[in-house]
């Protein structure tokens, strides 16, 4: 990641890192293990960053109508970040329904 990034694609690229360090269902013992792997948090810092990247790429060149079509990675990470944090959202009221 020699490359300067904003904030939300600096999230974003976290987010991705979270979600392959800790799978679903996994623990605490999963993250030290995790943090106690340099070879492996370093892959996995490079493949979050090309999945970000891939990502975003994928966000700039869907079909149209696309308002991100010369959106900045900036705007589009961000506005991916606002689906998944919207997406947690309905799924936190749907388990709060659900009790």
């Amino acid at each position: 990641m020699n490359e300067t990034f904003g904030p939300n694609v600096k999230k974003q690229i976290i987010h991705k890192i979270s979600i392959d360090a800790i799978p679903k269902g996994g623990n605490v013992s999963d993250g030290i293990k995790f943090l106690t792997d340099k070879e492996r948090i370093s892959k996995t810092i490079r493949e979050a960053d090309q999945w970000v990247k891939q990502a975003i790429q994928a966000v700039r060149q869907a079909g149209k109508p696309n308002p991100f079509v010369n959106a900045s990675d900036e705007e589009i990470a961000g506005e991916i970040l606002r689906k998944i944090d919207e997406k947690r959202e309905i799924r936190k009221a749907k388990n709060r329904e659900a009790k």
